[in-house]
């Protein structure tokens, strides 16, 4: 296999299974507990559609479980921003292999990512 192999294909596999793992199992379980899911949880959560048509359900978005933008761009950002909102999404930036990328949403959402959404997750007031 390639050397891009194992970082694109069964690691976004295992954030897929531990995203609906824990909306499945562990939020029932721990309705209070804080996450952060690495890699916009491997983009899991744009598989809502298919979720619901597999009688999944929606719920609402959960305040409490973030997702971290690490080895994804604007383009991904957006996508998960448009599914989740905002508030549960945080800088991540992948280092020492990438950069955090400049969401490309303009001042107060580059605020919202990398220091009101990050306040939060820690639980620290505004």
């Amino acid at each position: 296999m390639p050397g891009w192999w194992p970082a694109l294909v069964p690691y976004v596999q295992q954030m897929h299974a531990a995203w609906h793992h824990f909306h499945a199992v562990v939020r029932p379980r721990h309705p209070r507990l804080r996450v952060c899911f690495a890699l916009l949880a491997g983009l899991a959560p744009l598989h809502t559609e298919r979720l619901i048509a597999r009688g999944g359900g929606r719920g609402q978005v959960d305040p409490l479980c973030y997702v971290e933008t690490s080895s994804y761009g604007p383009r991904a950002i957006d996508a998960i921003v448009r599914e989740l909102g905002i508030d549960v999404v945080v800088n991540g930036s992948d280092a020492p292999y990438a950069t955090a990328p400049d969401p490309g949403m303009g001042a107060a959402a580059a605020h919202a990512i990398r220091v009101a959404n990050p306040r939060r997750l820690l639980g620290r007031k505004e």
